[in-house]
């Protein structure tokens, strides 16, 4: 990358061959797994030495699903192992990487405090990407030497199993940055969309998510179902079917003749609130935070559960995912 212009070599069709992941939370552990199962070293950083050893339990329990799916070999999984490493000390980590991936708190002054830190010590090329799926961007790039080295880069959990990435280019971000972020993605197998909408809160996924998820609290607060009934809704109908071919090509199927009556129809009945739903204000109000806290939208869980939960994802993801690559090229464009 040029000093002068901020533009980059061109990427090749591999990983990068390191990465730094500042932030070793849920995110954090699973971007840098993701870029290990893809052949690049993968550091962690992390502030305090629990959540790095937390960030280890994640790691090797995501590696041993990988393993009994047979996506991963014995000797596979020492390679992988070998390529990631973890550090309590951000002083002393080396910062040279082709790209770091911060994933630290939602909190813009917390983010720049951080960039404040690093961005000296970054390499002359080195990108840094957020992996902020809220956050402005512009907010988070003023004050930055070069702006045009940093990228918005959203993940989705569990970062290792999910393929899609969100690449949002801030305003002074250089194309070439783009390209390459997008290049590093598509050789650790992920499906990256470049959003061309910085300032865009929410981004594109997030927004479809929470639409849906509005609309849901809706149901439930009106009393036509139960949080359970539309989770089942979700992965009985919707989910399935949007996994295989999506919402669009969805409506294309069924006939925009009779997708427009529909719209015509359900549009201005759906949920316009904007208020905090007062059943979620309820539970987070009480202490029901999900499972980290035992208690949420669907009751209360015990570690058992809450392990066979995160069991059932990944399995699912995985039996997803196989299905995908054997899939030829649908042709759409």
């Amino acid at each position: 990358m040029s000093e002068a212009d901020g533009t980059a070599e061109p990427a090749g069709p591999g990983p990068p061959g390191s990465v730094a992941c500042i932030g070793a939370g849920t995110m954090g552990a699973g971007i840098a797994l993701a870029f290990a199962l893809g052949g690049s070293a993968a550091t962690m950083v992390a502030r305090r030495q629990p959540t790095l050893d937390a960030a280890w339990r994640r790691i090797e329990e995501s590696v041993s699903l990988l393993a009994a799916a047979g996506r991963v070999s014995g000797a596979e999984r020492e390679g992988v192992f070998g390529r990631i490493a973890g550090t309590t000390d951000l002083d002393g980590a080396d910062l040279s990487a082709e790209l770091v991936v911060e994933s630290v708190a939602e909190d813009v002054a917390a983010k720049r405090r951080l960039y404040r830190a690093i961005e000296p010590r970054l390499g002359p090329a080195t990108i840094l990407g957020t992996c902020t799926s809220s956050l402005s961007l512009a907010e988070l790039a003023a004050g930055l030497a070069r702006p045009e080295r940093f990228i918005g880069y959203h993940w989705f959990n569990p970062a290792e199993l999910i393929a899609l990435v969100e690449i949002v280019p801030a305003g002074a971000t250089a194309a070439a940055v783009t390209d390459r972020v997008a290049a590093f993605s598509r050789a650790i197998g992920k499906q990256p969309v470049v959003v061309a909408a910085a300032d865009m809160p929410g981004f594109v996924a997030n927004r479809l998510q929470y639409a849906l998820i509005r609309e849901a609290y809706h149901l439930v607060a009106a009393g036509v179902c139960s949080p359970a009934d539309v989770d089942r809704v979700v992965t009985a109908g919707l989910g399935p079917r949007w996994a295989a071919i999506g919402p669009f090509l969805s409506m294309d199927l069924a006939g925009l003749d009779v997708h427009r009556a529909v719209v015509e129809q359900l549009f201005p009945q759906l949920s316009a609130a904007t208020a905090v739903p007062p059943m979620l204000t309820a539970l987070a109000s009480g202490g029901a935070l999900g499972v980290k806290s035992g208690r949420g939208l669907l009751g209360r869980y015990d570690e058992h559960q809450v392990r066979e939960v995160i069991e059932l994802r990944a399995r699912t993801l995985l039996m997803l995912d196989g299905l995908a690559r054997q899939q030829a090229p649908r042709p759409v464009r």
